[in-house]
C-alpha cells in the first residue's frame, strides 16, 4: 500500500513538472511571435444563450455601412440563420454569461460580412461585459452594465449601450417553443469573428454548437424595448429569436491576423 501511495505521489510530481514546463514553453512561444495563443471559453447552459436577430431596413442599409465604418475590404452579406429560410441582412444581439478567462455576462452587437471568400462572417460593432476583459478595437473594455438572468419562467437581459443607453427584453422559457434546424452557413460564421478594425478571432467548436437543442421563441412570448442607437436600423420585431438549451465550449485564438 505505501509503495503504490509513493509511486502515485511520484507520478503526480513528475506530470505537474513535466506539463508546466509545457506551459511554460507555451507562454515564451507566444511571447516571441511563433505561436499563437489559444483560451477555452465556454458559454453556460444557465442562464442560457440568446440570439435576438433583428433585420436591417433595406432603405437604411447604405445608412448602416457608413455608421460602422465598415473597411473597404469586406462586403455586408445576408446571411440564413435558420435552414430553408431567405437570407437577410441581419443584426444580431447575443447575450449569455461566461466561463473561463472571461467571466460574467456578455452581450454583442454582431453583423455579417463578406471577407472576400464569399462566406458570411460574424463582425462585432459593439461589445458589453459585466466585467472587465480585453478586445482588439478598445483594447481594455470596461465594465458595464449586462444582467442576463432566468426569473420563473422568463430570461430577463439588460445590455448598457453606447451614452447611457439601454437595451431590454423579456423572453419566455417554454419547452412548447419549436426546435430549430439550423443553417450550417450561420454556425460557420463563427470561425472567423471580426471586428471593426478588420481584426479577427479564430474560434474552434466541438460539435455540440450543431447537436445543442435550439428553439426558436414565438413573437408573443418576447418583449423587446430597445433604447439604443442600432433601433434605428432594424425593423421592429426581431426576425427569430434563437436560445441554446446547452453549454456550449469554444476555444479561441484571440487577434489572429495580428502577427
Amino acid at each position: 500500500m505505501l509503495d503504490k501511495t509513493l509511486a502515485m505521489g511520484t507520478r503526480r510530481f513528475i506530470k505537474r513538472l513535466l506539463y508546466a514546463q509545457v506551459a511554460l514553453r507555451d507562454a515564451a512561444m507566444v511571447m516571441l511571435g511563433r505561436q499563437d495563443p489559444t483560451l477555452r471559453f465556454t458559454v453556460l447552459a444557465d442562464p442560457c444563450s440568446v440570439y435576438i436577430n433583428f433585420e436591417l431596413k433595406k432603405n437604411a442599409l447604405d445608412d448602416f455601412i457608413d455608421h460602422i465604418g465598415l473597411p473597404e475590404e469586406f462586403a455586408l452579406t445576408p446571411v440564413r440563420c435558420l435552414d430553408g429560410e431567405d437570407p437577410a441582412y441581419l443584426l444580431t444581439l447575443n447575450i449569455y454569461q461566461v466561463s473561463g478567462i472571461v467571466r460574467g455576462s456578455r452581450a454583442e452587437w454582431s453583423t455579417y460580412v463578406d471577407d472576400g471568400e464569399g462566406k458570411p462572417r460574424y463582425m462585432v460593432l459593439e461589445a458589453r461585459s459585466s466585467s472587465g476583459s480585453m478586445d482588439p478595437v478598445n483594447i481594455v473594455t470596461r465594465a458595464d452594465r449586462v444582467d442576463h438572468a432566468r426569473k420563473a419562467e422568463n430570461l430577463v437581459s439588460t445590455v448598457a449601450s453606447k451614452g447611457g443607453q439601454v437595451f431590454r427584453s423579456r423572453i419566455s422559457l417554454s419547452d412548447k417553443h419549436p426546435l430549430a434546424k439550423l443553417a450550417t452557413e450561420w454556425i460557420a460564421a463563427n470561425d472567423r469573428i471580426y471586428w471593426r478594425n478588420g481584426v479577427f478571432d479564430r474560434a474552434w467548436y466541438d460539435g455540440n454548437l450543431f447537436d445543442s437543442p435550439v428553439r426558436v421563441i414565438s413573437r408573443k412570448d418576447i418583449e423587446v424595448d430597445d433604447g439604443t442607437e442600432w433601433a434605428r436600423f432594424v425593423k421592429r420585431s426581431p426576425r427569430h429569436v434563437l436560445r441554446y438549451e446547452s453549454e456550449l465550449q469554444f476555444v479561441l485564438s484571440p487577434w489572429f491576423n495580428v502577427r
